[in-house]
């Protein structure tokens, strides 16, 4: 099976190198920054494992990483534009949540409407936006894997599960069958209150630390009052939507994951200090809207919402690059 991942940051990194182990499964990277006529590039992506990996996080971390106990493993791994998204027959999207809508516009004309898709990424609401640009079958999933890299080398930080569904209740097909056990993923179908509940995590959590900066052992700590006041606003908005778990359990595996991820700066932190757009509108914004639509006030989540906001509004634009990985070809031992 031909499966093109779109999105080669920690996550789509982790991703090719499961799938290089699977004799069933190809691998390759689809850019859609690149131009059409663009010739895929090979490199050599490498995979770091620690020989006695710590449980660090399955956000990102900005510490640099001791490689003296480590297990390196390089494959070849191709780049190639998104016209060559047809070419495939599964399509792995793992992207920020505010990135998905363009990249998912570039596919439009050339993707034929049978090929699947995966979204694997933070928030909800995704999927929803999806459906109004393509109109191929769409599979969403959540995963509590951590990774980082630098360039074209990841390093796996803890172990963690995927989970995959169809938010429309689809019977699996075979793509996404092979594509979860080459992932070691598991087919849920209550796919829905699995990223309900990643989404109460990331809620009470991500912008928090992008406010304060702070690593996520903080929220634990010195914020646990204000991760506290998020929790109890926007779980009542999570449990109609789906949540089952009581509220004592679910604030208890808020600071569970904080603690256990606790040297790790949240995605959303790592966007704020290098002012770049977040998953944000993801986050808190699908939660406010949910509970206006609920009748339920959130002030208390609005007015953090709209501090970061305006913060995030202030970003400027990054220009439109090819990705750093594929600039850095002094590093390549191709």
């Amino acid at each position: 099976m031909k499966v093109g991942i779109i999105g080669a940051g920690s996550i789509g990194q982790l991703l090719f190198h499961d799938l290089r182990l699977s004799d069933d499964v190809n691998p390759v990277f689809i850019d859609t920054r690149l131009p059409a006529d663009a010739l895929g590039t090979s490199f050599i992506f490498e995979c770091c494992r620690e020989a006695d990996p710590s449980e660090k996080s399955y956000e990102t971390t900005l510490e640099k990483h001791d490689e003296k106990k480590a297990v390196r493993e390089a494959y070849q791994g191709m780049v190639f534009p998104g016209e060559k998204a047809a070419d495939q027959d599964l399509i792995i999207i793992s992207v920020k949540a505010n990135q998905c809508g363009k990249v998912l516009q570039s596919l439009k004309g050339y993707l034929p409407e049978h090929i699947p898709l995966v979204l694997l990424m933070n928030g909800m609401g995704i999927w929803e936006e999806a459906r109004t640009i393509l109109p191929n079958p769409f599979w969403t999933g959540v995963t509590s894997r951590g990774a980082v890299h630098e360039g074209r080398i990841v390093y796996p930080r803890g172990n963690g599960t995927t989970y995959i569904g169809s938010p429309e209740h689809q019977k699996p097909v075979q793509e996404i069958e092979l594509l979860a056990r080459s992932i070691g993923a598991i087919i849920s179908l209550r796919i829905e209150e699995e990223q309900l509940q990643k989404l109460l995590v990331n809620a009470c959590i991500n912008p928090i630390t992008a406010l304060h900066q702070c690593k996520n052992r903080e929220i634990a700590a010195a914020y646990i009052n204000e991760a506290r006041e998020i929790f109890l606003e926007i779980y009542p908005v999570l449990k109609t939507l789906g949540v089952t778990v009581s509220a004592d359990s679910a604030f208890d595996f808020v600071l569970t994951v904080a603690e256990k991820t606790g040297e790790n700066y949240s995605s959303m932190a790592v966007d704020f200090k290098k002012q770049r757009p977040s998953e944000l509108d993801y986050i808190l914004g699908y939660i406010l809207k949910t509970g206006e639509r609920l009748h339920k006030s959130l002030p208390v989540t609005k007015n953090l919402y709209t501090i970061l906001k305006k913060q995030e509004d202030s970003f400027q634009p990054p220009p439109i690059t090819s990705p750093k990985f594929l600039k850095e070809t002094s590093k390549s031992k191709n």
